[in-house]
């Protein structure tokens, strides 16, 4: 069973290595694991989703990188974190919160991301 701060980990992983993401995201993210932002608010369901989202981003903005701007706090069960990303030309910035859940197996379930400027 994988830890949440190591699931969270490989996961941070895949936003910042698109051509690995896939590889990244099938040890930590569940089947039918849920991502949700402002820009997706139906959000996106399964690993092969996620990856292409995570390539259309890096398409959309050339150089893209995010990193955590607080350390991952684990509280009843959910990780929470706040997180800053840039890219594009010229460099766009943004920053949000994400709350991670997970499954049983200790995999991400679902993470919801709420964007600072939104």
């Amino acid at each position: 069973m994988l830890r949440p701060e190591d699931a969270y980990g490989l996961y941070s992983q895949a936003w910042n290595d698109p051509d690995r993401a896939g590889s990244l995201l099938e040890e930590c993210w569940a089947q039918d694991g849920i991502y949700a932002d402002d820009e997706v608010p139906d959000g996106v369901v399964g690993r092969a989703a996620l990856v292409e989202l995570i390539v259309a981003t890096h398409q959309a903005l050339p150089g893209f990188r995010v990193w955590e701007t607080s350390t991952p706090r684990l509280l009843a069960g959910r990780l929470g974190l706040t997180w800053s990303q840039e890219g594009g030309d010229p460099p766009e910035s943004l920053a949000g919160t994400d709350v991670i859940e997970f499954a049983p197996d200790g995999r991400i379930a679902r993470v919801t991301g709420v964007l600072a400027n939104a």
